[in-house]
Formats: C-alpha cells, sequence, structure tokens
C-alpha cells in the first residue's frame, strides 16, 4: 500500500511539474512580451523628447543670430553717434556733441543689455544640447540592455 500511494504521488507529482514546466515558460514568454512593449513605449517617448529638445535648441540658436545681428546694428549706430559727436567737438558745438554722447551712451546701455541676453540664450542652447547628449547617451544603454535581455529570452526561448 505504501509503495503504490508512493507511486501515485511519484506520477501526480511528475504530471503536475510537467504541467507546470509548460505554463511557467509561457507566462514568462507573456510576461516578456509585455515588457518589450513598454521597452518600445519608452523608446518612442525618449524619441518625441529628444525632437523637442533638437527644436528647442534651434529656435534658440535662431534667436541667438538674430540677436547677434542686431547687436552689430546697435554697434554700427553707436559708431556713427561717436563719429557725429566728435565732429561736432570739432566744430565747437558742444550742446550738440552732448546730446550726440547721451544717445551714444544709451545706444551702448542697448548693446550692453543684447549682449546679456545673447549670453543667457547661448547657456541655455548648451544646457539643453548636455540635456540632449545625457539622454541620447541613457537611451544608447538601455538599447543595449534590452538587446542582451532580447538575446537571454530567445536562448530561453530556444530551451523550451
Amino acid at each position: 500500500m505504501k509503495t503504490k500511494s508512493l507511486m501515485i504521488a511519484g506520477v501526480l507529482s511528475m504530471i503536475g511539474a510537467a504541467a507546470f514546466a509548460q505554463t511557467n515558460p509561457v507566462a514568462q514568454v507573456h510576461q516578456d512580451n509585455a515588457q518589450i512593449r513598454q521597452d518600445v513605449k519608452q523608446v518612442h517617448q525618449d524619441t518625441r523628447q529628444i525632437q523637442r529638445d533638437n527644436a528647442v535648441i534651434a529656435a534658440k540658436q535662431t534667436q541667438v543670430a538674430a540677436g547677434q545681428q542686431q547687436l552689430q546694428a546697435e554697434r554700427g549706430e553707436r559708431n556713427a553717434l561717436a563719429r557725429a559727436e566728435h565732429a561736432d567737438v570739432k566744430k565747437g558745438d558742444l550742446a550738440g556733441a552732448q546730446q550726440l554722447d547721451q544717445a551714444r551712451r544709451a545706444e551702448q546701455q542697448n548693446i550692453k543689455v543684447e549682449k546679456q541676453a545673447i549670453k543667457h540664450d547661448e547657456k541655455v542652447i548648451a544646457h539643453r544640447t548636455a540635456d540632449k547628449h545625457v539622454e541620447q547617451v541613457a537611451r544608447h544603454e538601455a538599447k543595449v540592455e534590452r538587446h542582451a535581455d532580447k538575446v537571454k529570452r530567445d536562448h530561453d526561448a530556444a530551451k523550451i
């Protein structure tokens, strides 16, 4: 009797183990597929974020270029005012020279403000570029990790 019950228990455990072995890898495959879908969604989100960063960087670079052109124009105006002031001083027109001096000083202040804005925009571009680079490196590392996981899953699936 003991032998029969031990044999029956052994047979049932083998049947149970076989059934468990069949369902476990299938569940693992489903879990792996769900993880793959999640990874794909994350890759798409990262790609969109990088594209947004590229757009912001391009817009800021355009702003910097326009600011530099405006700065050059303002410097030209300042230099013209300085030449006119110098000509008035040569003629002896001190009142006209004083007015031109005030205009030149105001123009110089505008140039200073514009230079500060350009420097700020350049810093923003540098930070965005650094952030984008960090995201790209992280994305590449994740890609390598996903590839390693895929190879392992394929290897494990081949064993089933």
